[in-house]
């Protein structure tokens, strides 16, 4: 019995350190990637993410077609749309945002012949919080034009997720709740890229969503992907991806900068945390991805209160993200 205990409380320490990335089995030493790692990479959009078998919910999907302007909560989880600068997010992802996501960093990090760019970033969420990256492409003054998501959770509920910190689970490699509001971000590092040092992030990126079907908190996890994509960048990544993902970003973003800017970046993250959280809308709209049709609003059901019950910001900041996820990762 009492090693059963042992046995037990070794597992409970595993998982309570463990954090939502995906290992990184590569040699931790930053070498550039080759041009010809190109030829390797698929040259065209990959469909990503994996296909799901949702039921349309309260038929919104089948009265709307791509284009149509609806509320997030009248889809289903996975159905695709496009909210803000955000493409091809999940409806789930599309929940009512408090502070939608700037690009700050990125308007520090531009630079002329650059016009795109991938940011790493980390959030809160009800556990340990999430590493993922955003990519796309940046307007002339260096905020998004555009941008897309990437990072590897595990699908499913809170059982899976919890499975998931002992053996390997079904994963998604898309946006989560909580990547497209800015007062859930706890770190962030931002790099411009060329228009081919672009499509082969892109390749790179699409054929990792298309062939990482498993998540694991301590080998197949969030970090880890967002360090990969990194490295295959030529940048530094942390050696340990099985560190808070708040941790591993500020860490990445020290490695690959000079003490002057790292120093800018932390007095932009304090000036940011310091800004108070708006109130949640009470929905959230979207625009259904796919075909441009003209547009037009789905009138939400009956029952469906249209008062914007909104929750108060209070004394709140962003650095205290009162309002997590209520999705572990």
């Amino acid at each position: 019995m009492q090693k059963s205990r042992n046995t037990m409380a070794g597992v409970s320490l595993l998982a309570g350190i463990a954090i939502c990335s995906f290992a990184s089995f590569a040699d931790g030493t930053a070498a550039r990637a080759q041009d010809n790692n190109a030829a390797v990479l698929p040259q065209v959009n990959v469909v990503a993410p994996r296909p799901h078998a949702a039921a349309p919910a309260q038929g919104a999907a089948q009265q709307a077609g791509g284009g149509a302007v609806v509320y997030s909560s009248q889809l289903p989880p996975h159905q695709l749309v496009n909210v803000g600068v955000f493409r091809n997010v999940p409806a789930e992802a599309a929940k009512p945002i408090g502070q939608p996501v700037t690009s700050t960093d990125c308007r520090m990090s531009a630079r002329p012949g650059h016009p795109y760019f991938v940011e790493f970033r980390s959030r809160t969420a009800a556990s340990y919080g999430h590493a993922f990256v955003f990519y796309g492409k940046l307007t002339p003054e260096g905020q998004f034009a555009w941008v897309e998501v990437a990072g590897l959770h595990p699908a499913g509920d809170s059982t899976v997720y919890m499975i998931g910190h002992v053996l390997p689970v079904a994963s998604e490699t898309n946006a989560s709740w909580g990547d497209l509001d800015e007062q859930f971000m706890t770190a962030r590092f931002c790099v411009t890229l060329t228009e081919q040092e672009f499509t082969r992030l892109v390749g790179y990126i699409k054929q990792r969503q298309a062939t990482t079907p498993l998540w694991n908190a301590m080998t197949l996890n969030c970090t880890g992907f967002t360090g990969d994509v990194a490295r295959f960048l030529g940048l530094k990544a942390p050696l340990n991806h099985v560190q808070m993902p708040e941790d591993y970003i500020n860490e990445m973003h020290r490695l690959n900068t000079t003490p002057a800017q790292y120093g800018a970046y932390q007095a932009e993250m304090r000036r940011v945390n310091s800004i108070p959280v708006p109130p949640l809308p009470a929905q959230q709209r979207v625009t259904i991805a796919g075909p441009a049709s003209s547009a037009r609003l789905v009138t939400p059901p009956a029952s469906r209160p249209q008062a914007a019950s909104r929750v108060p910001a209070g004394a709140q900041t962003v650095a205290t993200a009162p309002l997590p996820p209520s999705s572990p990762w």
